[in-house]
């Protein structure tokens, strides 16, 4: 078995005819550093899509505040619901109010300081 050349071959090919082919035989010291950086760069892209696919802190902290103005619309249309069961009550008992007025008025007008009750 004949021994195998350990190097990379970067072929540059441009698809302009008029410029030149570049190419560069990486091996030795530069492929131990190359593959080097190409395993930094390939964990910086699997570090990075993890970072994004679970999420991170601020992503958390919006849906804590999603979650927290959900409630508050919740419990702002419950508060105006009471108001205008309130705004209700107020209008019934100014209706009592008027009628209790009406009849005092009545029942006042068929007694006369004359005769003794």
């Amino acid at each position: 078995m004949a021994n195998r050349d350990k190097s990379f071959t970067v072929n540059i090919i441009p698809h302009d005819a008029t410029r030149s082919r570049r190419e560069w035989i990486i091996s030795g010291k530069k492929l131990v550093v190359f593959r080097s950086l190409a395993v930094l760069v390939l964990l910086a892209v699997l570090g990075s899509v993890v970072v994004l696919s679970t999420g991170t802190a601020e992503f958390t902290r919006t849906a804590e505040l999603r979650e927290r103005n959900s409630l508050l619309v919740d419990s702002l249309a419950m508060a105006r619901e009471l108001n205008r069961r309130l705004d209700s009550i107020e209008l019934e008992l100014q209706e009592i109010r008027n009628t209790r007025a009406v009849i005092e008025n009545l029942a006042t007008a068929g007694v006369s300081g004359e005769y003794p009750e």
